[in-house]
């Protein structure tokens, strides 16, 4: 058996924790991570429109391997979250196992017992092929736009861009802008740039609901006790992480979670009424639960509706035409630019690449046969040996950090799947048919009676009515799950060699399970 290599798709967060893993941890360092882009950051390098931050503090919202006493707020800003990512990766030598601009066009689990990975150098259009004994999909759940195709959009002459693809190229000041949509990056955009436009008019289909979003600069003591008071970081995180994690107790079923949630409508109806124009109150306050979508933390998006250049329309769009926009009741503004914030394909999970396994059909077919997405504990696919995703179906946290939930994945795989077989104990492991049917199984039937599913239009559902993006409960349950040792849950094949260490002399049976 040759000497086992990984390759990792996306140089977003978790890749970065699974490289951190890897070479830290496991004392490993035959692994590679491809990306389109052209550096480290994921979401927060792709993601650079005006106003772009966090709604998570920022101290939890951070890799647990690597505490920042030099947050400058509670709340960051993109910039300086992508700062702070990168210096992750420098800070432990990372980057010489990362290549960039180049996009994963497919992988195949081959007859031989490899993946064959097919990749293309976005730079100069060259497509080749690399093998690893390991595949892994870090793409995350937001990487892919999720492009609306409106009537006409091509005979507009105008600007026209997603946010997450900013053309910073453009001069909107002074302008006239149309931004489409009413998600977490509107209510960023908006408040961000109304004071540069000539003017801005905003079509929001829905209303949210809208939450105070405390939001201050850290003092000289604090950064001082952050750097020097053993743990107080750590403390603090775990403080974080906890009142965090109690707020999904109001999207949970039964009389409790009602009454609790009930209270918290309350206070943010209280908030939209104090903080938004009269005239907009009406449709700005929801019909449905809170959290049946995405709970926003305001910022400051209630306060610039009041600017006279701004206009709020609960509306559709029609079509598009050479200058502007109808919108579903038949009127006609024009506009110089148009953004669109209109979210991400977070259904899809792999897009835009296709993964083979064992049996020659692709990962979508099979999740199409699913009626959406699903994977044993968010992570490992039945007929895919040797392959796991990162941030996969149903392990996104209510309210609470995605960066622990990809940490806990990373622990999870490193532990079943990663250590022994770079230490030649095994030569495949594969996650059976009925296990994972049963877990995704399980978790649906938790879904049902949450607000989750309580009949707004939201990205947690598919097409077909499957909610293949929640986790039904803490985060903390999440951990406890993957605690859970189910050996009988796998295939496994097992090598001819039997090596503990591998070549790095590096001892890992803490990661056995």
């Amino acid at each position: 058996m040759s000497d086992p290599e990984i390759i990792i798709i996306g140089a977003g967060p978790s890749g970065i924790a699974l490289a951190y893993t890897l070479k830290c941890k496991l004392g490993f360092r035959d692994f590679t991570i491809y990306d389109k882009a052209s550096g480290p950051g994921g979401t927060w390098r792709s993601n650079t429109y005006p106003g772009v931050g966090c709604d998570v503090p920022t101290i939890l919202y951070s890799f647990s391997f690597n505490q920042n006493p030099n947050w400058s707020k509670e709340l960051c800003e993109g910039p300086e979250i992508l700062e702070y990512i990168q210096s992750t990766v420098d800070k432990f030598d990372l980057r010489k196992h990362m290549q960039f601009d180049i996009e994963c066009v497919s992988a195949s689990w081959d007859e031989n017992g490899f993946w064959t990975v097919q990749l293309r150098d976005n730079l100069t259009g060259i497509v080749y092929t690399r093998n690893a004994t390991i595949f892994v999909s870090a793409v995350g759940g937001i990487s892919q736009p999720r492009d609306i195709k409106f009537p006409g959009m091509e005979k507009f002459q105008g600007e026209i861009f997603h946010t997450a693809r900013w053309n910073h190229n453009y001069d909107y000041r002074g302008k006239r802008m149309a931004v489409i949509g009413n998600g977490c990056s509107a209510a960023q955009v908006v408040p961000a740039v109304v004071k540069d436009v000539a003017y801005i008019k905003q079509y929001a289909r829905s209303a949210q609901w809208y939450h105070e979003r405390p939001n201050r600069m850290f003092t000289a003591f604090e950064k001082w006790c952050l750097h020097y008071v053993p743990l107080w970081e750590r403390f603090i995180r775990l403080r974080i992480f906890l009142a965090n994690d109690n707020l999904v107790a109001t999207y949970m079923p039964g009389a409790h979670a009602a009454r609790l949630r009930a209270q918290t409508e309350d206070n943010a109806r209280q908030y939209i009424k104090q903080q938004a124009p009269k005239e907009y109150q009406d449709f700005l306050i929801p019909d449905f639960p809170l959290g049946c979508k995405r709970r926003i933390f305001d910022p400051d998006y209630l306060k610039s509706l009041h600017n006279p250049n701004l206009d709020l329309v609960p509306l559709g769009i029609k079509a598009l035409d050479e200058t502007g926009i109808i919108s579903s009741d038949g009127a006609k503004t024009d506009f110089d630019v148009i953004v669109l914030a209109t979210g991400f394909d977070v259904q899809q999970f792999l897009v835009p690449m296709e993964v083979f396994g064992a049996n020659g059909r692709s990962l979508a077919q099979q999740w199409k046969e699913n009626r959406g997405a699903q994977a044993y504990m968010g992570t490992f696919v039945h007929n895919f040996p040797n392959f796991a995703m990162l941030f996969g179906p149903n392990t996104f946290p209510a309210h609470n950090s995605v960066l622990y939930a990809s940490e806990v994945q990373v622990e999870y795989i490193a532990r079943t799947m990663i250590a022994p077989v770079i230490d030649k104990k095994l030569s495949t492991l594969e996650i059976k048919a009925p296990a994972e049917n049963q877990w995704a199984s399980d978790i649906q039937h938790q879904l049902k009676g949450t607000v989750f599913s309580a009949g707004c239009s939201n990205w947690y559902i598919n097409k077909m009515g499957r909610n293949s993006a929640s986790w039904p409960g803490y985060a903390s349950t999440y951990w406890k799950e993957t605690l859970i040792p189910r050996p009988s849950d796998f295939i496994k094949t097992y090598s001819s060699r039997f090596c503990v260490g591998g070549d790095s002399g590096v001892e890992r049976r803490d990661f056995y399970f």
